[in-house]
């Protein structure tokens, strides 16, 4: 099976409204590609707290409370299978969440985590760093993160932010992919730092972006490349995804660290705390692309 290939989605829930929303996308991908979701909530070992308000249990209870939320996707599942066609499976865990989803989803070799975040910010952010992204910065696999959005469910514009990084091409096989799923189109978005003279550098991202245009042109898929020049590319990636009125930014989890705000981290955190359409999220794995679009 291709590495692109989508058979196995896993949603970890925790009945919200961001976590609904995330099992909405995932049934929309479920039915374009024919694949499976695995429905997972982690019932919490500490200071737990479940989005079921019909349900009056205090934390003693966690036997039981698996019991109820074990029934509760079981009937999300049967829902979703009889309206849908789709194949879903159940499970309820225990522990901390960050280490459950990336267990379960080595477990079941999924091939993307698709899952509703909440965004973080100030010193918790800093600090604690979100469950979103922890798993994004663990989970071998992509992962689909969306915060509340009134847009409709799919993606019609894709932004990909490239950087100087040493990994930030990697991407775009995963973005053709998901770019063909939905009929959408690419929009290349190059990132240049305001005080970068080096006409060397320069000269080198040129090619990059080259590069890029020659490898989507390859694939046929629609794209449209555009270069910034910015201090924080976070937030050049972010104000861009607003302008072209996109619906999905797929990023590294690692990219070129922001030196401008100490509280804010790196590129990819910030993204996925703050943005406020879905991000879809890769680890970098060398060489993945190097046959592609080389270095």
């Amino acid at each position: 099976m291709s590495k692109l290939d989508i058979k196995r989605i896993l949603i970890p829930t925790d009945f919200s409204e961001t976590a609904n929303l995330a099992l909405e996308h995932a049934v929309n991908l479920a039915r374009l590609v024919d694949a499976q979701i695995t429905l997972l909530h982690v019932v919490t070992t500490f200071a737990f707290r479940v989005n079921l308000p019909e349900f009056d249990l205090d934390e003693s209870q966690t036997n039981k409370l698996s019991g109820v939320v074990g029934s509760k996707l079981s009937s999300i599942a049967a829902e979703i299978s009889e309206k849908y066609g789709i194949k879903v499976n159940t499970l309820v865990t225990s522990g901390r969440i960050r280490e459950e989803v990336v267990k379960i989803s080595d477990e079941i070799d999924a091939d993307i985590i698709i899952l509703g975040t909440h965004g973080v910010s100030g010193l918790k952010e800093f600090f604690m760093g979100s469950n979103a992204f922890r798993i994004v910065s663990e989970a071998a696999c992509p992962v689909l993160s969306i915060q509340k959005s009134d847009k409709p469910i799919g993606f019609r514009n894709i932004v990909v932010p490239i950087d100087n990084s040493f990994h930030s091409r990697e991407k775009l096989g995963l973005s053709v992919r998901i770019a063909k799923i939905f009929n959408a189109r690419l929009f290349i978005c190059g990132l240049r730092s305001y005080d970068h003279n080096d006409q060397d550098l320069n000269a080198r991202f040129r090619m990059k972006m080259k590069q890029v245009e020659d490898f989507l042109a390859e694939k046929e898929v629609e794209y449209t490349t555009n270069t910034i020049f910015c201090s924080n590319i976070a937030k050049a990636t972010m104000d861009y995804a607003a302008e072209i009125d996109a619906d999905l930014i797929v990023i590294m989890n690692e990219q070129e660290i922001n030196t401008t705000g100490f509280f804010m981290g790196p590129f990819a955190q910030q993204v996925v705390n703050h943005s406020p359409i879905p991000v879809l999220s890769m680890r970098p794995t060398v060489g993945a692309l190097s046959n592609v679009v080389p270095y």
